[in-house]
C-alpha cells in the first residue's frame, strides 16, 4: 500500500480478496459508515476529507453520495493543496476522475501548492489511463487551456512527460494540442529557459529517445536557444528586465528544479538513487582502506637488524613493516585524520544501505555481507596503521564507526538549523 493508503479509514482500504464480490453493495455499506463517523466537510489529522479517501480508494458510489450533499466538496483542498481529483489522479482511478469532473468541471483547473494540475500529477505518476481520461474531459468541456498550464517550475505536462521519457503520454499530449497552436505550445519554456526538447537532449536514456525526438520534431519542437524570445514565457510580451532577472536566477532555479519534491518525484526512484549513491560511497571508502593514499610498504625495515647494511640504512628512511601505510609512517596526524573521515563515510553509507533495504528479500544475507565488510574494513585499517598511531586507529574504527549512525541522527537537527541560519545570513549579505 502506498503512502496515502495509510490515511484511509479502515473501512475503505482496498482489499482485492474482499472486494472481488458484491463490490457495489459493499460500497453503500462503506458510504454509510464514513458518513456516520464524521462530517464530509471535516479534514482528518493528515489533512484529508472523506471524499479524498473515497477518491483514493476508487469508490465511485461513495463519491457520488458525498457529492450529492454538496458538489463544492470536489474542490476541497487537503494536504499540500490536493483536491479529491488530484488524489484520484495519482492513484489512476479513472471512473472517479470522470465522476468528479462531470459533477464539477472547474475542478480540472485546480492546482496544488506546487502549482500542479491533475494533468501534471497524472503525467508525473505515469498513470496513462488518467492522462487520457483528463484530456478527453478537458476537450469535451472546452478547457483546453489546462494543457498549457505550468507548475511552479514553469513546467507544462509535456515537459514532465519528456523528462519521464513516456512516449505514449507524449503522443497523447501532442495530439491533444490544436494544430494551429501546436508549434507554439510544444516549444513552451520553463523557468530555466528549457523546452521539452531540451530536457530530452539534456537527460538521455539508453532506449526510446529516438522515437520521442522524432515525435517532438514532427510537432515542431525546437531547442530553447532556437526559439524566439517571444516564446520564452507564454505571455503577450516579455520585458528586458524580466529576461535579465531570469538569467540572474538561473542558478537558484536549477537548484530548485532538482530539489526532491514529495508529490512530484517518485519515492521508489529516490530510494534507487540513494541506494546507488550509498553503494558508491561504501565501495570508495572500503577501497581506500585497502589502498590508502601513498600506498603501503612492500618491504620491512628494522634498524637493529639492518645496521650492517649501510646501503639500506640511510638517514631519510624510517623503521617500517611491510603492509603498513607509507603516509602513516611519515605523518601520523594526516593518516589519523584520513582514517577518521574515511570511517565516517563508510559507516554512514552502510547505515543508509541498511535503512534503504528494509523489507527486501534476502535482507538477512545482505546484513551478513555488510557486517563482514564492516569488520574487514576495521581489520584492514588497524593493520595498515603504523605502531605509533595504531591505538588511535583502532579506537576510531571500532567506537566511532559503531556510534556514527546514532550521532548522525542526534546532530541532524542542529546541523540543519545551523545551515538555515547561514543561508539566511548569506541572503542578507547578497
Amino acid at each position: 500500500m502506498d503512502t496515502f493508503g495509510t490515511h484511509l479509514p479502515k473501512e475503505i482500504v482496498p482489499d482485492s480478496l474482499h472486494n472481488s464480490f458484491n463490490s457495489r453493495r459493499e460500497e453503500y455499506v462503506i458510504t454509510g459508515k464514513i458518513l456516520r463517523q464524521r462530517s464530509v466537510f471535516d479534514l482528518d489529522k493528515d489533512g484529508f476529507s472523506p471524499l479524498h479517501a473515497a477518491a483514493a480508494a476508487g469508490q465511485v458510489e461513495t463519491v457520488k453520495t458525498i457529492l450529492g450533499i454538496d458538489k463544492k466538496l470536489c474542490r476541497l483542498k487537503g494536504s499540500d493543496g490536493m483536491t479529491p481529483l488530484h488524489v484520484a489522479t495519482t492513484r489512476g482511478k479513472t471512473d472517479v476522475i470522470r465522476e468528479l469532473v462531470s459533477s464539477c468541471v472547474d475542478c480540472v483547473e485546480d492546482e496544488t501548492f506546487q502549482g500542479q494540475t491533475a494533468l501534471h500529477l497524472a503525467v508525473q505518476h505515469q498513470e496513462i489511463g488518467a492522462v487520457i481520461a483528463i484530456i478527453e474531459l478537458i476537450t469535451e468541456t472546452n478547457r483546453i487551456e489546462v494543457l498549457y498550464k505550468k507548475d511552479e517550475q514553469g513546467n507544462t505536462a509535456l515537459h514532465l512527460a519528456t523528462w519521464r521519457k513516456n512516449r505514449q503520454v507524449i503522443e497523447v499530449l501532442v495530439q491533444a494540442i490544436p494544430e494551429e497552436s501546436r508549434t507554439l505550445e510544444v516549444n513552451a519554456m520553463n523557468k530555466m529557459g528549457l523546452s521539452a526538447l531540451d530536457l530530452l537532449v539534456m537527460f538521455p536514456s539508453e532506449a526510446g529517445d529516438r522515437e520521442i525526438y522524432e515525435k517532438l520534431i514532427e510537432a515542431g519542437a525546437q531547442r530553447g536557444r532556437d526559439v524566439g524570445t517571444a516564446n520564452v514565457e507564454r505571455t503577450t510580451s516579455t520585458s528586458t528586465c524580466q529576461v535579465g532577472a531570469m538569467g540572474s536566477q538561473s542558478h537558484k532555479d536549477l537548484v530548485k528544479y532538482f530539489t526532491f519534491k514529495k508529490y512530484r518525484d517518485s519515492p521508489s526512484e529516490a530510494r534507487s538513487a540513494l541506494l546507488v549513491v550509498a553503494s558508491l560511497v561504501a565501495t570508495a571508502t572500503f577501497q581506500a582502506s585497502l589502498t590508502p593514499p601513498g600506498g603501503t610498504w612492500q618491504d620491512s625495515l628494522i634498524p637493529d637488524a639492518s645496521q650492517n647494511r649501510t646501503s639500506v640504512n640511510t638517514p631519510n628512511q624510517q623503521a617500517h613493516v611491510a603492509g603498513q601505510s607509507i603516509m602513516g609512517t611519515f605523518n601520523g596526524v594526516a593518516f589519523t585524520l584520513f582514517v577518521f573521515f574515511n570511517t565516517i563515510g563508510f559507516s554512514v553509507s552502510l547505515s543508509m544501505l541498511n535503512i534503504l533495504t528494509l523489507g527486501f528479500p534476502l535482507r538477512f544475507q545482505l546484513q551478513v555481507c555488510m557486517m563482514a565488510m564492516y569488520f574487514s574494513h576495521n581489520t584492514a585499517m588497524a593493520n595498515i596503521a603504523p605502531d605509533h598511531v595504531k591505538i588511535y586507529c583502532i579506537v576510531i574504527t571500532s567506537i566511532l564507526a559503531a556510534t556514527t549512525p546514532v550521532l548522525m541522527r542526534l546532530l541532524e537537527k542542529p546541523i540543519g538549523m545551523l545551515s538555515q541560519f547561514l543561508n539566511s545570513m548569506l541572503k542578507k549579505i547578497c
